[in-house]
């Protein structure tokens, strides 16, 4: 897994980039044959409604061409993290589940008619 860690002084942080790490292995971890590019951008944001909160963001690029971007802010960076990386599994596994769909054969169909063709009633 590559892993690509920005933001702001956040993201400096060597607390929060462990947490990061950890829950980018525990992803390569779940998904073991997918090559995964993460980009996590971790942010402190004030907001008029909410106040002081901590946007985390990630962006990872699966085989295939497929892409998965999730973004949470809460109170506490720790669960920003943790957050994100909850959804991306889930996303991520929704994907593999929708590609192996896409794989498996196709049910066959009821042959149309051809144009015109009317249909005998009794």
């Amino acid at each position: 897994m590559v892993l690509k860690i920005g933001g702001d002084m956040l993201a400096l942080d060597a607390a929060i980039r462990r947490q990061i790490e950890a829950e980018a292995r525990k992803l390569t971890d779940r998904f073991p044959g997918e090559p995964i590019e993460a980009q996590v951008n971790v942010q402190e944001e004030f907001d008029q409604l909410h106040g002081h909160r901590v946007r985390c963001e990630l962006s990872a690029k699966l085989g295939a061409g497929r892409q998965v971007v999730v973004r949470e802010a809460r109170k506490v960076a720790s669960e920003a993290i943790s957050e994100v990386f909850t959804a991306a599994r889930r996303n991520v596994r929704r994907l593999r589940r929708r590609s192996v769909l896409d794989l498996a054969p196709a049910p066959k169909t009821v042959a149309a008619r051809p144009a015109g063709a009317q249909v005998a009633t009794h």
